[in-house]
């Protein structure tokens, strides 16, 4: 009888006729339903960035380059005793030699340079179909004599799939620099001249096969490995071995079972594709952990809109609580009313905050080109591109806890309000 006699009443001062109450019950419920919507849409798209980014690295960076500590070529043996030990393992979707260093290209008076990864024939094409969804133009089959490079390289050096380009070998720049200082103190001006005639980089000349985008395929350039072994004068030594896991998210743990089985040799040591973005992973979940404050606060704030509704009908309601202690009504009675006239706003503004979220999320993209036309920004987006699109990653934990943290912020904010008016004394209330 009671749960009805309340539910009644807090009915009825929701939706009164003749006083304010009913708008700001309405922009009670808006509240609530900003603070859901907020917290839904901006944590998922937060979550999606995040994923994406985490996406682009394991798919463009190598999972797992093992190598000497020192990181100067091995040899052939070495190498191969290493590359059966590792397919060997159940974590690994596959294994092959390889050869990083660092060459620099020049074609028709333009420079540039690049980390090149050098690869067998059969580690080539499991690698370069990996990363075949970021490529610009031509192809990305690695043939001897050619190379793939990244846009930002085949733009600074002018050249086009099916262009030669001669490359040289950083060590070889190195040498011919050290050799000029060297010969620049001589003192005697004919040796100086002679010396500086000796001095050459001995490019090779290479095919342009065809370039990937930097923003999402990383910067590195690919040659077969005897290319690479022609390019750095490795002879038949190697880099390392290369690995790509099932489950790349578990890398790090990956390696603590390589290293208890014995795998990785004690002069060896592992490069990790989250190297490569640990600092920018870290900071974007750094980035999310602050928007969850901020967020936290915006659903404060629409708390803070439920207890402002709930002192106006307390206030407004003043004589008629007087009645309901004076006919008997106990504290707990009056408290129940009103907290569940807070319940109501806070299921409908969560629902509605719930409705108007997915609303977002789905036709997220739509809204972004409308803003863009309405700033006078570009209505069309380059599909091609690293994030041409909104990405967003929902997930249902966070959903139902938003929620319920909602409801229970509207329930809390409610309390000290009614609990005050629980303790109204009927004869002044009835008075006033």
């Amino acid at each position: 009888m009671f749960s009805n006699a309340t539910l009644f009443l807090a009915r009825r001062y929701l939706r009164a006729k003749r006083s304010f109450v009913s708008v700001i019950t309405v922009i009670s419920i808006l509240g609530v339903a900003v603070g859901v919507l907020m917290m839904i849409v901006v944590s998922s798209v937060m979550k999606g960035f995040e994923g994406e980014f985490r996406k682009v690295l394991i798919g463009s960076e190598p999972h797992i380059l093992l190598h000497p500590q020192d990181k100067k070529p091995t040899d052939a043996k070495a190498t191969a005793d290493v590359l059966a030990k590792v397919r060997q393992q159940p974590d690994v979707l596959a294994a092959s030699s390889y050869i990083n260093s660092v060459m620099y290209a020049e074609h028709d008076g333009m420079q540039s340079g690049m980390d090149v990864l050098g690869l067998p024939e059969d580690g080539a094409k499991f690698y370069m179909a990996k990363i075949a969804r970021h490529k610009l133009e031509g192809s990305l089959d690695l043939t001897p004599g050619g190379v793939v490079c990244a846009d930002y390289v085949s733009s600074q050096l002018n050249a086009h799939p099916g262009d030669t380009i001669s490359v040289y070998a950083s060590s070889n720049v190195t040498s011919a620099v050290k050799r000029f200082r060297i010969a620049s103190d001589d003192q005697d001006e004919a040796k100086r001249h002679a010396a500086y005639k000796e001095i050459k980089l001995h490019p090779r000349e290479i095919k342009l096969l065809g370039s990937t985008r930097a923003e999402s395929a990383g910067a590195y350039g690919y040659v077969t490995l005897e290319t690479a072994q022609q390019i750095f004068s490795f002879g038949d030594q190697v880099s390392g071995v290369l690995i790509e896991l099932k489950q790349p998210g578990e890398v790090k743990d990956v390696i603590k079972r390589f290293t208890a089985a014995g795998v990785i040799p004690a002069a060896w040591s592992a490069s990790l594709w989250t190297d490569a973005g640990d600092a920018r992973l870290a900071a974007m979940s750094n980035e999310r952990v602050m928007m969850w404050i901020v967020l936290l606060i915006i659903a404060v704030v629409a708390a803070f809109s439920v207890m402002n509704t709930t002192i106006t009908v307390t206030t407004q309601k003043r004589r008629e609580i007087g009645v309901l202690t004076a006919l008997g009504s106990r504290q707990s009675q009056i408290i129940g009313i009103f907290v569940s006239q807070a319940a109501v706003v806070g299921m409908l503004g969560t629902l509605l905050g719930l409705g108007l979220s997915g609303l977002v999320l789905r036709f997220r993209d739509d809204i972004r080109l409308g803003i863009a036309v309405l700033s006078g920004g570009s209505a069309n987006a380059d599909s091609g591109m690293f994030l041409a699109t909104i990405p967003a990653q929902i997930e249902p934990w966070f959903i139902v806890v938003t929620c319920l943290g909602s409801i229970t912020f509207c329930l809390l904010a409610a309390l000290p309000p009614a609990w005050l008016a629980s303790r109204v004394d009927p004869a002044v209330a009835l008075r006033d």
